[in-house]
């Protein structure tokens, strides 16, 4: 069942938050989410930040059988993390590590390229229902179409989005930060465990050049976003020291700008 929209105002302004809550659909595109934009060549997804603050959804088109050094429809390892082709070129451990092998790039990611391997063989690929990922402002009426939920936040409100994520479990790996690229971190990082967790993403430095330096995210399924809206009145955002550590960054802004 989605949360209301008073309860996710509420939330917004416990947080003072003013960058985008953005999801993840698994759908196919109609007119009930434009303005929409769509994934072109091989731009990355956080390319289009900016166009999700002035509420754009972004349809990212299943592109498989493409070549992999000129795609049409996002970066291949979007279509990859998403689920729209599931096998990699055969030099995809040297693209991560040494550039051998015929790989366009060596990315330095991975200390050698059997560990690169092993890593591509443990990804466990989303599986969508449709020949498109949307990926826009969060729109209750296409609730049963939100595969995750992500906020965008600098330290200060990561901290407290982690805290609320992880408020009504005892888990102390309820917060993961697995490695993974961004788009990655977004869905298919899911996919390896069943049970629910949120997941401290844009950490991939190819992506973070797309997003202001002091921001980061926190992806969450859907129930547990729910959860998050539902926190209680005497939860710690509602307490004082989180409030005043809101008025301490606030106070410090302004005397910057006197300065």
């Amino acid at each position: 069942m989605p949360p209301t929209e008073k309860a996710i105002d509420r939330l917004r302004k416990a947080l003072r938050l003013s960058t985008p809550i953005i999801c993840l659909y698994d759908s196919a595109p109609d007119a009930s989410f434009a303005p929409t934009v769509e994934a072109k060549g091989a731009l990355c997804c956080f390319a289009y930040y900016h166009r999700w603050v002035k509420g754009e959804t972004l349809i990212v088109r299943r592109g498989e059988g493409e070549d992999f050094r000129s795609p049409r429809h996002g970066c291949p390892g979007l279509q990859s993390h998403f689920g729209f082709t599931k096998k990699y070129p055969p030099w995809m451990a040297n693209f991560l590590t040494d550039g051998k092998n015929g790989a366009p790039l060596g990315e330095g990611l991975k200390a050698s390229q059997a560990l690169a391997q092993e890593y591509l063989d443990r990804i466990v690929y989303p599986q969508p229902s449709a020949d498109t990922v949307l990926m826009g402002p969060l729109r209750l009426d296409r609730w049963r179409d939100i595969r995750t939920v992500t906020f965008f936040a600098d330290p200060d409100r990561l901290s407290a989005l982690m805290t609320l994520a992880a408020f009504y479990s005892a888990d102390p790996e309820t917060i993961q930060a697995p490695f993974s690229s961004g788009c990655g971190q977004l869905w298919e990082v899911f996919g390896h465990h069943r049970q629910d967790r949120a997941v401290i993403g844009c950490t991939d430095i190819a992506m973070r050049r797309y997003l202001p330096r002091d921001i980061l995210c926190l992806t969450v399924t859907p129930a547990r976003f729910e959860q998050m809206t539902d926190f209680p009145d005497d939860a710690f955002l509602m307490r004082s020291w989180w409030q005043e550590l809101m008025e301490a960054r606030q106070k410090n802004a302004s005397a910057g700008e006197k300065e």
